[in-house]
């Protein structure tokens, strides 16, 4: 701990209020050993993989919950967001289940597979903006102009709530097996914050890894610079993970998340690549990010461990051409 001043956390009460809000439009993703792995770092190592939840994320479960939890008056006025393309689709779908309007707020980078869902489940998709911190500040000014409901992709704490779902469903793997380590995706660092909140809550000595590539640095620096900084994000394969935080969602993780590890981008690549080669699993590149610090040894779990693969949202040119480029 650095001394900042904390931040509320959601309880256990709202996390377990949250599943059962989403009990039955939700997915219970699997687990999935990953024997690669396993040879590399030595402990077993198992895959949870929100890439095969609905619309390709995680990112569903914190815009279910945060719509359901709005009053109708709310929803009837529509909803928007911003979103570098998973969150998008998840609002998206909740506006859907409501019969509600949603807007949302991308780079103009973003890729065509998460754009085309996007449009797909409704929403209206505005392309604007140069980056996600760009399209946040839009949503932001739109939700002002015209009423709608911001949904907020990371800092909502009926978001971090249903993120983390995620925990709920690892605790009886964690306590059968002996799970000494988490290893998470991290971006704007919802899903990091609502695993640890529960994970620390109930799993005494457990340690949560966060990971980022060297381009979507955001949580890293706070880490280290005590407070909430912006970096620059160039072009990434974990287009997902681009983006500032901001600082309640950075005090927030930093009560629960041991440390955050960096990865590069050719890291990246090749734990996509593994992980269609050796495992099945279609992953996209801010999906990969926690296998790529196991395989790069930047995370030496103390057991049995457990990664979480965030998403598999990725354009099947990019797939084809990261696939090309390793053989």
């Amino acid at each position: 701990m650095d001394g900042t001043a904390t931040e509320a956390l959601p309880g256990l009460a709202d996390v377990r209020a949250a599943e059962a809000r989403l009990d039955g439009h939700v997915l219970h993703t699997p687990l999935q050993a990953s024997r690669w792995l396993e040879q590399h770092t030595g402990t077993p190592v198992l895959l949870k993989l929100e890439c095969r939840q609905h619309t390709g994320s995680f990112k569903v479960r914190g815009a279910l919950n945060a719509v359901a939890l709005l009053s109708p008056g709310a929803r009837a006025r529509g909803l928007v967001t911003a979103s570098a393309g998973n969150h998008g689709q998840a609002v998206a779908l909740a506006a859907r289940q409501h019969g509600a309007r949603a807007v949302v707020y991308v780079p103009a980078d973003a890729p065509d597979t998460k754009k085309d869902r996007i449009r797909g489940l409704g929403a209206e998709l505005r392309e604007e903006a140069s980056d996600y911190d760009e399209a946040e500040v839009l949503a932001r000014e739109c939700a002002a102009r015209d009423g709608l409901a911001l949904v907020h992709a990371f800092s909502d704490p009926a978001v971090i709530a249903g993120q983390g779902t995620v925990a709920l469903e690892l605790l009886d793997d964690i306590r059968a097996l002996g799970i000494t380590d988490v290893i998470v995706p991290v971006g704007g660092g919802g899903l990091a914050t609502g695993v640890g909140a529960v994970l620390k809550a109930l799993v005494p000595g457990i340690t949560i890894t966060g990971v980022q590539s060297t381009e979507t640095r955001a949580m890293y620096e706070a880490f280290r610079a005590g407070r909430a900084v912006d970096v620059p994000v160039p072009p990434t394969l974990a287009d997902g993970l681009a983006g500032c935080t901001d600082e309640a969602t950075y005090r927030r993780a930093r009560q629960v998340v041991d440390d955050i590890v960096l990865v590069s981008e050719s890291a990246i690549a090749d734990a996509i690549s593994e992980l269609h080669g050796q495992d099945g699993i279609t992953a996209e590149g801010a999906g990969a990010v926690a296998v790529a610090a196991l395989a790069g040894g930047h995370v030496q779990p103390r057991g049995g461990c457990i990664a979480i693969v965030s998403g598999g949202n990725i354009d099947g040119r990019r797939l084809a051409g990261i696939l090309g480029r390793v053989e």
